[in-house]
């Protein structure tokens, strides 16, 4: 590493341990299950008011091998806690506070996760974000965790492709348990721009549905794509913007040192019904980045379907558009030093 990408680390790493310390205050254990010190792999989240999606949320990780969920609720007010509290894999957090000041949740996350999950593999994402990776649909999570850590990895980069659908924004009507790509199973399979960043070793990516009808005359301005969404948690990790960048730095590559790299993939189910709403809502817009400004509930949410439109059947879809990489990865088996 650099001079500078190391004086970049030292400062990322402060600032962000002076915030978790700051917000620790804010967050409270309200019902930690036994469960969770057994569990290797955990799931966890910030949400408000998603009671329409836990259902589905919480299934389909259980069926990837997600062993147990941490939730941080910050101030739901339509039942979400009541729903969560009755489930024995979940363990629930509160949190008090502005969303938006605790870095939109990241210091309450990093406060759990140092705390509450160390030795664990941790899957940082939003309640419309659903972790795909090659052979997600016959290989567990665990599976995939053994691969890489047999060659020292200990995270896992993806990309987060936004799902939509032909009909307009407000028609994507997903009712509660239902699976969000029987409404939203479209998406951009080209227009990913990417760029290395030495400073930080961040492999940031632009594009998608958002780039291309939000922000096509200024692409760099619009969401970054890429994620560093499950991490091993040895040691004090800290993600820094979002699950965006991670600290320790070197964890913003993923697995590289294996002779086939994975990634994956998160499908981001942003544009259901409900999305108009909370745009419309000042309140809610408050709390988020400066993107929200930009997005309107008139014409931009008619019609996202162009050209290069693609339908998600599978995790093969976007493996053999070059979204997600390392289909072969379960053929390998990576050798240990004892063994060479």
């Amino acid at each position: 590493m650099t001079l500078s990408a190391s004086v970049a680390s030292i400062s990322h790493y402060a600032k962000a341990r002076f915030r978790r310390s700051l917000k620790a205050k804010q967050v409270h254990y309200d019902l930690m299950r036994g469960g969770l010190k057994q569990a290797r792999h955990v799931v966890i989240c910030v949400i408000r008011d998603e009671v329409h999606r836990l259902a589905f949320f919480l299934q389909y990780y259980r069926d990837l091998g997600i062993e147990h969920f941490i939730c941080i609720d910050n101030g739901s007010t339509d039942g979400t806690a009541e729903l969560l509290s009755s489930f024995e894999d979940v363990s629930l957090v509160s949190a008090h506070g502005s969303y938006k000041a605790a870095r939109f949740g990241n210091d309450w996350i990093n406060e759990v996760i140092n705390r509450h999950c160390q030795e664990k593999w941790v899957l940082y994402v939003d309640a419309d974000e659903f972790l795909v990776y090659p052979h997600c649909d016959t290989r567990p999570i665990d599976q995939l965790t053994t691969y890489i850590d047999s060659v020292g990895g200990r995270s896992l980069r993806a990309v987060m492709v936004d799902m939509y659908s032909q009909h307009p924004v407000l028609e994507n009507v997903c009712e509660p348990g239902r699976n969000p790509l029987e409404v939203c199973n479209l998406f951009d399979r080209s227009g990913y721009v990417s760029h290395f960043d030495r400073r930080s070793r961040t492999i940031w990516i632009k594009g998608g549905v958002r780039g291309r009808v939000y922000f096509k005359e200024r692409l760099w301005d619009g969401p970054a794509l890429n994620k560093i969404p499950l991490v091993y948690v040895g040691g004090e990790r800290l993600f820094l913007r979002s699950s965006h960048q991670v600290w320790p730095l070197s964890l913003n590559l993923g697995d590289m040192r294996g002779a086939l790299g994975v990634s994956g993939a998160l499908l981001h189910f942003k544009f259901l019904s409900t999305f108009v709403h909370k745009v419309a809502d000042a309140a809610h817009r408050s709390q988020h980045t400066d993107e929200y400004t930009v997005y309107s509930s008139g014409e931009d949410m008619e019609d996202f379907v162009y050209d290069d439109t693609a339908t998600y059947r599978s995790w093969k879809d976007l493996s053999d558009h070059g979204l997600i990489q390392g289909e072969g990865w379960k053929y390998w088996k990576n050798a240990s030093e004892s063994e060479v």
